[in-house]
Formats: C-alpha cells, sequence, structure tokens
C-alpha cells in the first residue's frame, strides 16, 4: 500500500474523531444545559406556589381566630393551592398542607379569640399552624438544588 494512501487515511481519521468529540461535547453541554434550565424553572414554579399557599393560609389563620366560618367559599383559593401542591411536591410537603388546612378549619370551629388572646397563643403556645409546611418545603426545595 502507498504510504501517501495512509497517511492521507490516518489524516481523514484524525479529522473525523477530532469532529466528533467537538460535536459530542457540544451537544452534552447544551444538554447539561438545558436540564439545568429545567431545575431552575421548576424551582422557581414551586417556590411561588409555596409563597402563595403561605400567604393565603396565613389569612385564613388570622381570619379563624377572630371569626367564624360564615361562607366557606373563604377557601377557595386555598384549596386550589393545595390541589396544585398535590400536582408537583413531594409525599411530606403534600401531608404538611393538607394537615394545615385541617388546623385551619378546626380553628374555625373553635370559639372566637380576642387580641390578648391570639397574642398569648403566639408567645405561650408557640403558636405556628404554618411552621412544618414551612419546614417541609425548606427540606424539598434543599433537596431540588442538590
Amino acid at each position: 500500500m502507498d504510504s501517501s494512501i495512509i497517511t492521507a487515511t490516518a489524516a481523514l481519521l484524525g479529522s473525523l474523531a477530532g469532529a466528533s468529540a467537538s460535536i459530542f461535547t457540544t451537544w452534552l453541554t447544551q444538554r447539561n444545559q438545558l436540564i439545568r434550565d429545567r431545575l431552575v424553572e421548576e424551582l422557581r414554579r414551586r417556590e411561588l406556589l409555596y409563597e402563595e399557599f403561605i400567604k393565603q393560609a396565613s389569612n385564613s389563620v388570622i381570619d379563624s381566630l377572630s371569626n367564624s366560618l360564615d361562607r366557606p367559599d373563604k377557601f377557595v383559593q386555598l384549596y386550589a393551592s393545595l390541589s396544585c401542591i398535590r400536582l408537583l411536591s413531594s409525599q411530606p410537603v403534600l401531608f404538611a398542607a393538607e394537615t394545615c388546612c385541617r388546623r385551619i378549619v378546626d380553628f374555625y370551629s373553635k370559639p372566637n379569640l380576642s387580641v390578648d388572646q391570639i397574642r398569648t397563643s403566639f408567645e405561650v403556645e408557640h403558636f405556628d399552624p404554618l411552621k412544618e409546611f414551612s419546614a417541609a418545603c425548606r427540606t424539598e426545595l434543599q433537596e431540588f438544588v442538590r
């Protein structure tokens, strides 16, 4: 076999290997970037959902301490957020959200509290119906980032 053919073949195969490596590296980089972008988007989506649930639940808790449940439609937004949590979240977050909602409904069934009784509940009893939910969300979001 002619040495020039061997040299040309080696150069062609070397160029092909170099081009393949470059194409593979570019594909791998773009794939990793797409995965990272999806994770960031999902993380942001969950953060917004949890923030909305916390705001709605907080309003319901405060309302439940000084009012009776005269209109069940007060729960529409909170229930909608809970349903979204069912779609997106882990089991511990869902369990904590459902527990929080049950506690809010229980608060409505209890006698109304005065301002002093509410203050005492917060100070002495470390009253925080959203504590478990917030902790479960924090754990999930930290796991999500890893």
